[in-house]
């Protein structure tokens, strides 16, 4: 495993101090906070203390046209479609879309796509059937803001359409009302596709009705699958919508939870993202995703854990799928000559894989090799990408870069999708390694761990600070589960657990005992570690629930060699901090201009960051004086 390098960046004391003081937390989550942005007290506070009041709806988009197109519907008697994906932010916005509109007195049906027959978005020929079928209002959740063309010749037909959407949009927008996080001056453009939809009922029903937020529990499980970041109003329907959860009245989801293993009083974010999710899932990637639809749906106990039981055998059969592809996937990119290894993205594609769980796939690839993927699946006509890429790679603009080589694209910045002839798989192979070569430089492929917080010496890694570190949650994209690190440490007691997979240890810091780590999926790493030597561990600091005890456990997420010499540097540079400034070397004279010192001495934070480590390699005067 490569475990790269990390990063800490500045931390205010005199802001570290002020937090500490006002919110009463520990240092720890001071720092914690402050390195997210939240440097006002009052803001810290907010952010603390969870759900927020929501924003004004009718900022979003063209709220206002679209409640009175709805109206009008209902008022007529017209039929209203919703049509949604086949993901589960697509099928969670359209079971809270049908479940609104039909509170709301109108006529619903729905239609969701197949992945296979139809592809993704809006097909000018599925609302030509809508229209025939005696639609007169269709309602796009989560997909259609570039249905352009398609919407003008549903227009033509006489069928009305609203697009609701949260995607990126192109030059040139559907004819109709939009509700959608861009363009808009909505305070904030991260929601997901349910997310959207729930802004409509807000707007429907008002922000104060009791209506849309009983189906917080849709909102949330959309929220966190679609991996949309994990703060601001987002944060606010995940906390509500995990407590709907815990209490939901819907059999469907007491039955998936219950199928997946799911304590409903204990589900957080990790549940929801590793488990109901890829449930839902399976359907629309093995089969359609009807099957998931129809049981957020139902009102019935027992079609509840039937269809539940149906979409655990899907998601057992995914996971064999997944592995298969995954296997092949990498003994293709290994099998490669080393200049195209070297490439800073890969495109594979193979003739029999499952178009299906691409994507998945396609994340195991960036998590292994740290560098935009796009995975290729043949199918019959054209064939079918899935992308994924790395926090300093935009996938969405790479694509439109290499459009002339594409069918149908779109997505996101980080995650996309494309259809593609299979006579051009080879030339947009090297037309996106190209891209990327442009933008990506050699260190953006090195995994980097972000560091919240150094764990000084004496640091109480107890139960109240995993209480305390909780109090952050919802953990995902944009809020992370905080990663502490502990520097210079030495590992005791190594030994692994779970058949080898894991490895276990504790911390040692200057003969003092640190806690109990375990390091999942690390197991192999046992030989390679040495007692004598010191690691930087960085980690995240949970409860452990074992044998009816709770215990503090430090999980780790990586194990770095310690910085060389750490000690004698620190020493060196506190002592050449005191002399006279002529005396100074001038190469300190510049790490401690770069690095910030101030009077006083050298930041301890600044001395155990990525830079100064750099700068230690760079300059030559330094390591020798030390």
């Amino acid at each position: 495993m490569h475990e790269g390098t990390w990063t800490l960046s500045d931390c205010p004391p005199a802001g570290q101090a002020e937090l500490v003081r006002t919110l009463g937390i520990s240092e720890l989550t001071a720092a914690v906070l402050l390195r997210r942005g939240y440097s006002d007290p009052a803001v810290a506070r907010r952010f603390l203390d969870g759900e927020q009041p929501p924003h004004d709806p009718f900022l979003l988009g063209d709220m206002k046209a679209a409640c009175a197109h709805i109206r009008a519907a209902v008022e007529q008697g017209r039929r209203i479609c919703v049509h949604g994906d086949y993901d589960v932010d697509g099928i969670s916005a359209t079971a809270l879309a049908v479940l609104l509109l039909r509170e709301f007195g109108a006529e619903v049906v729905w239609h969701l796509p197949s992945r296979f027959d139809e592809g993704y978005g809006v097909r000018s020929e599925t609302l030509a059937r809508l229209a025939d079928d005696g639609c007169g209002l269709v309602l796009t959740v989560d997909c259609g803001i570039t249905a352009v063309a398609e919407v003008a010749e549903a227009k033509e037909r006489g069928l009305d359409v609203i697009v609701t959407d949260h995607h990126r949009p192109a030059e040139t927008l559907p004819d109709c009302p939009i509700v959608a996080t861009r363009p808009s001056v909505y305070p904030f453009p991260e929601l997901c596709g349910t997310g959207v939809v729930y802004k409509l009922g807000q707007a429907l029903f008002g922000v104060d009705s009791e209506v849309p937020r009983r189906h917080l529990d849709l909102v949330a499980l959309a929220t966190i699958a679609d991996v949309v970041p994990l703060v601001d109003e987002n944060r606010s329907f995940a906390i509500a919508g995990l407590r709907a959860l815990a209490r939901t009245g819907k059999p469907g989801l007491r039955a998936l939870m219950q199928s997946a293993s799911v304590d409903p009083a204990a589900a957080d974010a990790g549940a929801v993202g590793f488990r109901l999710a890829p449930r839902l899932n399976a359907a629309g990637r093995l089969g359609h995703p009807r099957e998931a639809l129809e049981l957020l749906l139902t009102e019935d106990e027992a079609e509840a854990r039937r269809l539940a039981d149906s979409l655990e055998e899907l998601n057992r059969e995914r996971q064999a799928v997944e592995g298969r592809i995954l296997r092949e996937a990498v003994a293709q990119v290994e099998e490669w000559p080393p200049e195209r290894r070297a490439r800073r993205a890969y495109a594979v594609a193979g003739a029999d894989w499952h178009e299906g769980v691409i994507g998945i796939v396609a994340s195991r690839l960036v998590e292994r090799y740290h560098r935009p993927v796009v995975l290729i699946a043949g199918t019959d006509g054209d064939w079918k990408g899935s992308g994924r890429s790395i926090p300093t790679f935009d996938l969405h603009a790479a694509l439109g870069a290499c459009a002339g080589l594409l069918g149908r694209w779109g997505g996101h910045r980080a995650a996309a999708g494309l259809s593609i002839a299979e006579e051009n798989v080879e030339a947009f192979a090297d037309a996106f390694a190209e891209q990327a070569a442009a933008v990506l430089a050699e260190e953006d492929l090195e995994p980097l761990t972000s560091i919240d917080a150094i764990v000084t010496r004496g640091a109480d890694l107890s139960l109240d600070l995993c209480a305390e570190l909780a109090r952050l949650a919802p953990f995902g994209l944009g809020n992370p589960a905080p990663t502490l690190l502990a520097p210079g440490c030495g590992l005791a007691e190594l030994a692994t657990v779970g058949d080898g997979k894991h490895l276990r240890f504790r911390i040692r810091r200057e003969g003092r005992d640190g806690g109990s780590a375990i390091a999942f999926g690390q197991g192999s790493r046992l030989d390679v570690l040495r007692p004598e030597a010191l690691y930087d561990v960085a980690f995240r600091l949970e409860e452990n629930h074992w044998n009816g005890t709770v215990a503090p456990q430090l999980v780790v997420r990586r194990i770095f060699a310690a910085a060389p010499r750490y000690r004698e540097l620190h020493a060196w540079l506190t002592a050449e901090w005191k002399k006279p400034e002529a005396a100074r070397d001038a190469a300190a004279r510049a790490i401690f201009t770069e690095l910030g010192v101030v009077e006083g001495g050298p930041r301890r934070d600044l001395l155990e960051s990525r830079r100064f480590r750099e700068l230690l390699a760079a300059e030559p005067p330094l390591a020798a004086a030390a």
